[in-house]
């Protein structure tokens, strides 16, 4: 036998290894290990927070070439969107801008998906306006700061489930909704209109009470800059062979020339401004945006004190002022980056509470940029994944793009024209609409499509924020359906000549449902007249409750008045417990000795075969058969006065 160090090993460890001869592991070096095992716990925690540690490690000059490429073809197409999604939230410009460099250079550091590009959005910026219209902008600085909080609060709790509530349906009228309330709040912009207005309806409202102030140089380019960015979005699908260099070579520049449409219409454009004002001495004929504030914002705390009003609102009154706001953006924000972080990981699994976590850092320390609410966008999104970003690393040089423009062209911003901004916003929402889809539901699943069509009309009458409630709560009311009216078969079965009322609940059971299924099977052995036993076909079976296990018992108990057995099938031997046992129960988990104890009951019961019509009243119209099988199972029955006894 070997030996052992028992000045060094743990005396109970020593003994009992000591019995089977061997040595036991000296103490410090179980210490050893676990201090290893909780330090690489740690360093892993660190990665998978501090995403950039993943991948910095493998990066080569080809993904450096390739993220160049990327992160500067973002950089032009999110400077004109940031600039018209600030004008959507009605803020400042360089809003927008700040917006645009404090995402782009936190995702490179805590972001997961190298698609994702987070900054300002359509969406975004319409929620802001809802919620901060008519008020200092200031507040949109502090809810910036509010849905950084709560979105890294979500991250934390590991709340990702809570936008899986969120159904296609759902996420495909809101979607619908924002994009026509956006169209409608640019209209103004299109036709060089001023007025001031709230919701789908206001906005046309609005539109239709000055529609003999539109003016034609507005409109004119408006008009002419949809018609160009439409005509530029289609650019790429131009049929030409890419089987010959050159026909590859123009291909290619199609694409980049698509993709850079926004900026292409807003420099064309603001060209054509500026030497309209700087040669000639007319008034210009159509609106500008006005001017930007160069340069960087510095480093700052959010406001939690501002004057509204003509008084002074603490942060808690501010809270009060933006109401469901704080909750609304953030989930909706929360719903985008996971949505989009699914379609570009081709299946692979995405961590949403590091996207969560991502999306509040950003957030938080934007706010202390004066920036606005941001999440990531499907379009830029788009553009970066055709563009062949390799790693998050594109983020910095969109972000740098953005800090230069901020430095040298916010003189320039000026000159562009607001019906250019209302037309990239346009075109930009317009193909979010996706009709296809809706005309889907409508073949495919009308219960969604009235989810849809729900969802839809409270977003365009009562608000986005109130309508995305209203979707979440038809889809629950959905679920909630389901729980309470499980489809249910209900047949007339026979084993060897032997009949028997088989009753198969297609989901699970739990209290919602346990009435309705109580219901259906007084129905069924009422039409019977009590001549035959019923088998309840528990496989779907997942759980049972309090008051669905005491569901089952009045079931046996109403079946028991009559002389008659229930058959519990096929229910799990977990859940059996859960069950009353002073009612005549008979649990089966498996079908070979099912014909025996039906036939026990038939001779007990002098059950006869059942007449034409007495079936035809059981049989509800369900075109499924059931399956009957025959195996070697067991049986057990549970009666009042005994426990569980086999029967042979």
């Amino acid at each position: 036998m070997k030996s052992v160090n028992l000045l060094v090993a743990d005396p109970e460890d020593a003994a009992r290894l000591r019995a089977v001869g061997s040595t036991p592991r000296p103490s410090f070096l179980r210490r050893r290990s676990l201090i290893q095992k909780r330090d690489h716990k740690f360093k892993a925690w660190i990665i998978r927070r501090i995403h950039i540690l993943s991948w910095i490690g493998s990066y080569n000059r080809n993904k450096a070439i390739s993220d160049l490429i990327a992160g500067i073809t973002l950089g032009l197409t999110m400077i004109p969107q940031a600039i018209a999604y600030a004008a959507l939230a009605n803020a400042p410009s360089q809003y927008g801008l700040y917006s645009a460099f404090a995402g782009s250079f936190l995702y490179v550091i805590f972001g997961s998906i190298p698609q994702v590009s987070i900054g300002p959005t359509n969406l975004m910026a319409l929620l802001t306006l809802q919620f901060t219209m008519d008020k200092p902008v200031e507040f949109v600085v502090i809810l910036t700061f509010l849905c950084g909080i709560i979105e890294f609060a979500m991250g934390v709790l590991k709340l990702e489930f809570l936008v899986e509530f969120i159904s296609v349906p759902v996420t495909n009228a809101f979607t619908t909704a924002t994009s026509l309330i956006i169209i409608a709040s640019q209209l103004k912009g299109i036709f060089g209109i001023s007025y001031s207005a709230k919701g789908f309806a206001g906005y046309f409202i609005g539109f239709f009470e000055r529609i003999t102030d539109v003016k034609l140089g507005d409109s004119l380019l408006g008009l002419f800059c949809i018609v160009v960015l439409i005509s530029l979005r289609f650019l790429n699908s131009v049929p030409i062979s890419k089987d010959t260099r050159t026909g590859a070579f123009f291909k290619k520049f199609l694409w980049y020339i698509s993709i850079s449409r926004n900026a292409i219409t807003v420099l064309i454009t603001s060209i054509f401004a500026y030497n309209w004002i700087m040669q000639s001495n007319e008034d210009i004929p159509f609106k500008l945006s006005g001017s930007v504030e160069p340069g960087i914002p510095t480093f700052q705390l959010p406001p939690f004190n501002i004057d509204y009003n003509n008084q002074t609102l603490n942060f808690f009154e501010i809270c009060a002022e933006l109401g469901s706001g704080i909750v609304v953006i953030p989930l909706v924000a929360v719903l985008m980056n996971v949505a989009i972080a699914k379609s570009f990981t081709s299946g692979t699994m995405v961590d949403a509470s590091q996207e969560m976590l991502t999306l509040g850092v950003v957030n938080i320390i934007g706010s202390c940029f004066k920036s606005m609410p941001a999440c990531g966008a499907f379009t830029r999104s788009a553009v970066s994944h055709a563009s062949g970003v390799q790693t998050p690393m594109a983020g910095l040089y969109t972000g740098t793009i953005v800090v230069l423009a901020l430095s040298l062209l916010t003189p320039y911003f000026a000159y562009i024209p607001r019906a250019t901004l209302a037309a990239v916003l346009i075109c930009a929402v317009i193909f979010m609409i996706d009709v296809k889809l809706v005309l889907r539901f409508w073949r495919e699943n009308r219960r969604d499509f009235y989810s849809w069509c729900g969802c839809l009309i409270a977003c365009l009458v009562l608000g986005v924020e109130i309508g995305l409630l209203v979707g979440v709560a038809l889809t629950c009311f959905h679920l909630l359906s389901m729980w309470a009216r499980p489809k249910t078969t209900v047949k007339v079965a026979e084993l060897d000549g032997i009949q028997y009322i088989r009753i198969t609940p297609n989901a699970g059971l739990y209290f919602p449902g346990i009435d309705y299924l109580r219901e259906r099977t007084n129905r069924a052995t009422a039409a019977a007249e009590f001549h035959v036993p019923v088998v309840i076909d528990c496989s779907k079976f997942t759980g049972l409750d309090f008051t669905s296990a005491k569901g089952i018992g009045n079931i046996a108990a109403d079946v028991n008045k009559h002389k008659q057995i229930l058959v519990l099938q096929n229910l799990e031997p977990s859940l059996q417990k859960y069950v009353d046992t002073n009612y005549d129960i008979i649990f089966c988990n498996k079908d070979s000795k099912l014909q025996e104890i039906l036939t026990q009951e038939g001779i007990r019961n002098g059950t006869i075969p059942l007449m034409q019509h007495i079936r035809a009243s059981i049989d509800l119209g369900y075109k499924v058969n059931p399956l009957i099988r025959v195996d070697d199972s067991q049986c057990v029955r549970r009666d009042s006065n005994d426990d569980i006894t086999e029967s042979n």
